[in-house]
């Protein structure tokens, strides 16, 4: 039989939770809140780099790519999350193309996590996956 949690054990780690996850999304992308995007700001783009079995991988470098624009480069945070600012509402998300990099590992997949439709999005979701390079 299991002992039964405590409320106070139990409420520590839902704060803990709490503050890690706004610790986080503030890490992986400044100090814009979600009531901060402004409409001609264009989508957010943000998400998580994760290797093949599923763990995060921080410090790698993302970067968008933009038909026709320089790229922007983001770097993960300890939980393997990033966050790029939107370009404009002129950059259609169809323009923008997310990559991951970091020294021993190769990139795999990038996996579009935002459903479509007819509204523009304020955030796009994109989560790249690396897999290992096994070295001799």
């Amino acid at each position: 039989m299991k002992p039964p949690i405590r409320r106070s054990s139990f409420a520590a780690g839902v704060f803990v939770y709490a503050l890690l996850a706004s610790a986080i999304a503030l890490w992986a992308g400044g100090e814009a809140g979600p009531d901060d995007h402004h409409h001609d700001d264009g989508p957010n783009y943000f998400g998580f780099v994760k290797d093949t079995a599923g763990k995060t991988i921080r410090d790698a470098k993302v970067t968008a790519d933009i038909k026709g624009k320089p790229s922007i480069v983001a770097r993960t945070n300890a939980a393997g999350a990033y966050r790029i600012p939107g370009f404009g509402k002129d950059i259609s998300p169809t323009n923008v193309t997310i990559s991951c990099a970091k020294d021993g590992y190769k990139q795999t997949k990038t996996l579009l996590k935002t459903r479509p439709s007819k509204t523009p999005p304020t955030a796009v979701e994109i989560e790249c996956t690396m897999q290992a390079i096994k070295t001799k």
